[in-house]
């Protein structure tokens, strides 16, 4: 039997190997000039594949159940073996984030096409999909041009959504989903860079601060993500805001992040501290006092802010302008204004609407033979490992879900 495979990421390759240990005679067609190049850049180049933590609250999008059903007929278990299977040793470091020992995305993709090559899977770079037809009980693919790329009996589609596009992600997979008559929940950016509004973030680019955020809608908090926040030239970045920048890019929403800078007191001790500070002090200037408790470069914009000058004496400090810092380290607030686009995006948030495909095999419950896995779908997990076990789980069910129906049918 016949099997081809739209896209050469994670997802594709993965269904790829899969379909072929079953028996199938795979093909996978890649747009770009080589397989895997978004691989590379997984985890700061060292390739967070999973992560310990499995909880559904990591993943977004399509339905609990559909996700859930996917995770549990390929469990982490499951990918854990896969990698292992291609000779990779995973380890696990901060945060329940697994890794392959070597610490090297280019040892995985490497592994995965040695497997290809293994398995006699033909690759095909260079060559984009643009259409899917069918005759009778296959489907016919169509290039640029409308070159014929052949006819297959089943098609996987892993083709991603807009992320990155500087590594070839374009909306081809939704492109081929509204083709095939799919519905497509919009697409736009995730896991990506906050642009804020405030007058001191050029001054502060570069700077990094642990601290708490939280995703504010008003005066209700919608989200809190913990960890290092780093400013940049338009807004803010680092693991909370990328964490946070779903929520906060719901069309129709005015969101604003509020970072606390010493969460391991309340404000009203941070307010006693800092007094009693002053008074201890009293022979500073202000910027010298707080120079000991926090990163050099909020002070100023800090003080500005709160018409404060730097170079006032500690003892001179008043109750109110006590309060007005206190209040500030444990709620400094940056209205957002919207995000960093799609080049700056790790995931894409929406695709092809799972309510249409079937969860226990990730064929189209409108197209016979056609399934979808990875990115594409509108699914979307938090950083940390998840996005790159969704491309894992979703592309072995899929691939193994086409080999065996594509086997039943040719016994028949």
């Amino acid at each position: 039997m016949q099997i081809a495979i739209i896209g050469g990421g994670a997802a594709g390759m993965t269904a790829a190997i899969a379909a072929a240990r079953e028996g199938a005679t795979v093909t996978i067609f890649e747009k770009m000039d080589r397989v895997g190049k978004k691989i590379l850049t997984t985890g700061n180049g060292r390739c967070n594949i999973s992560n310990e933590d499995m909880d559904l609250s990591h993943f977004h999008g399509g339905t609990r159940s559909f996700i859930q059903s996917v995770l549990e007929k390929v469990s982490p278990e499951d990918t854990r073996e896969f990698w292992e299977s291609l000779g990779l040793v995973l380890i696990t470091l901060e945060e329940g984030k697994m890794y392959p020992m070597s610490l090297q995305a280019s040892g995985v993709l490497d592994a995965l096409r040695m497997e290809l090559e293994r398995l006699n899977v033909t690759v095909k770079c260079a060559v984009p999909v643009e259409k899917i037809i069918q005759v009778k009980r296959s489907w016919r693919l169509v290039s640029a041009g409308g070159i014929d790329l052949g006819r297959f009996q089943k098609v996987i589609i892993t083709v991603g959504g807009k992320a990155s596009p500087q590594l070839g992600a374009d909306g081809a997979g939704v492109q081929l989903a509204s083709q095939l008559k799919h519905t497509v929940v919009p697409l736009r950016p995730g896991l990506v860079k906050l642009r804020c509004r405030s007058p001191y973030l050029k001054a502060l680019a570069g700077c990094k601060v642990e601290a708490k955020a939280s995703l504010m809608h008003g005066d209700e908090v919608l989200q809190e993500e913990w960890g290092e926040v780093l400013f940049t030239a338009e807004g803010l970045s680092g693991p909370p805001i990328l964490r946070l920048a779903r929520e906060a890019m719901v069309p129709g929403r005015n969101c604003s992040i509020a970072l606390n800078l010493m969460e391991n007191m309340r404000e009203g001790e941070c307010f006693w501290w800092l007094k009693q500070r002053s008074e201890r002090f009293a022979h500073m200037t202000v910027q010298e006092m707080l120079s000991g408790i926090m990163n050099k470069r909020l002070i100023l914009p800090m003080l500005k802010e709160n018409d404060i000058s730097a170079q006032m004496k500690s003892g001179q400090l008043n109750k109110h302008q006590i309060q007005a810092v206190a209040r500030m380290i444990h709620g400094w607030s940056f209205p957002v204004i919207g995000d960093a686009g799609w080049k700056e995006a790790q995931v894409t948030v929406g695709g092809v609407f799972t309510g249409e495909i079937d969860a226990a095999t990730l064929e189209s419950k409108k197209n016979k033979g056609i399934y979808w896995a990875g990115e594409v779908l509108d699914v979307d997990g938090d950083c940390g490992g998840y996005n790159l076990q969704w491309a894992a789980s979703s592309g072995i069910l899929a691939g193994k879900s086409a080999a065996y129906v594509a086997a039943e049918v040719e016994k028949v």
